[in-house]
């Protein structure tokens, strides 16, 4: 098992993990460290997909993390071939860290 940690330091669409070879993620952390509210997007973009952050492959949108606040998304495993990507976009500049846990399968 293994967490990557990424810290959003912009407001742009970023990769918070991408795959390699076949990969379950097993939970997802977004933690929001700062004093105000934070919205994000997450994607689950397919390696071979050109249409990265679009509504196409958005799997959480618009979602409202409270000021200090950490929302865990752990329903299921997210099964992700080799290089198949995560992408998260906030709209507030260094205020969340995403936290993903996976395993190699």
């Amino acid at each position: 098992m293994a967490i990557n940690n990424t810290r959003l330091t912009s407001t742009a669409l970023t990769p918070v993990f991408t795959s390699s070879g076949q990969t379950a993620i097993t939970v997802m952390y977004f933690c929001n460290h700062s004093s105000g509210s934070a919205i994000i997007d997450v994607y689950a973009v397919n390696n071979d997909d050109s249409s990265a952050g679009s509504l196409d492959n958005i799997i959480l949108s618009q979602l409202e993390i409270a000021a200090n606040d950490t929302y865990v998304m752990s329903a299921e495993k997210l099964i992700l071939d080799n290089g198949d990507e995560i992408e998260v976009q906030v709209n507030t500049a260094d205020a969340v860290t995403v936290t993903v846990s996976s395993i190699g399968i």
